[in-house]
């Protein structure tokens, strides 16, 4: 359906701004490239303090909203189902990944750093059922033009609709407790925002 509002406002993500490291975050983390190094980074268990694991857990957070915001491009373009499939198994490979990299840090005692690590496993439990649930099955219908959706289809669009909006509380916290989080670690957010959307494009661009 060309109305998809899957687009989760992630646009609220807010980069850190001379906390305690050396370079911040928005000098290091400009684009797809930039992000992958740092969940890569963040996966091999380099971070070492609290400001290092947000990074490390935004980055984490961005390549999964980036993989399911794609769902909607592909939606608008009636891409084929075997394309769209393909980019939900990515959102799904890369939440696995994520889930195995948060674990590394379960030991570390930085402040706030265990309320995170459990809100960001629902953020991405709600992320997994929207794929699951409801995205998967409408792979097929996402293919084709509006007009030779069935009604039975639109009405579980309809459905993942209401799903999306329950999840919207998740990920409002989720966005809220950076906040909670820097302060509780001693660094600040800066004013930049990271353009998700641009994100998308790159990620898009690289695969054709």
């Amino acid at each position: 359906m060309k109305k998809f509002l899957i687009a989760i406002p992630m646009a609220a993500l807010l980069l850190a701004s001379c906390g305690s490291s050396d370079t911040s975050l928005d000098e290091i983390l400009e684009d797809k490239e930039d992000f992958e190094a740092a969940a890569n980074s963040f996966a091999e268990g380099n971070a070492k303090d609290g400001e290092e694991y947000f990074s490390g857990l935004l980055s984490e957070v961005i390549e999964v909203d980036v993989k399911y915001r794609e769902v909607e491009t592909l939606d608008e373009m009636d891409a084929p189902v075997e394309k769209i499939n393909a980019t939900l198994d990515s959102c799904l490979h890369l939440i696995k990944d994520a889930k195995i990299a948060l674990n590394k840090y379960k030991s570390k005692d930085w402040p706030k750093r265990a309320e995170f690590h459990d809100l960001t496993l629902e953020w991405f439990a709600g992320i997994e059922g929207l794929v699951n649930d409801y995205m998967r099955p409408l792979a097929e219908p996402m293919s084709k033009p509006d007009e030779d959706w069935t009604d039975e289809e639109i009405e579980m669009y309809e459905e993942m609709q209401d799903a999306y909006y329950d999840f919207l509380d998740v990920d409002e916290r989720w966005v809220e407790f950076q906040h909670t989080y820097a302060a509780a670690n001693g660094f600040q957010l800066g004013t930049e925002t990271i353009d998700v959307d641009a994100l998308v494009e790159q990620d898009m661009a690289s695969e054709e």
